[in-house]
């Protein structure tokens, strides 16, 4: 699960709980605030 959030804008408090029930389940969370986030992000997704 990807979260897109504004530039330098991060989750709110029901955003992160919501997080921490997915992760919970087994999924993993990721939140993107900047574009030069992405490679990363889908390093991790490919890794999982």
């Amino acid at each position: 699960m990807v979260e897109v959030k504004a530039s330098g804008k991060k989750p709110r408090v029901l955003q992160e709980h919501r997080h921490d029930q997915l992760r919970s389940l087994g999924y993993k969370v990721f939140v993107l605030d900047d574009a030069g986030q992405i490679g990363g992000i889908l390093d991790g997704i490919q890794t999982a």
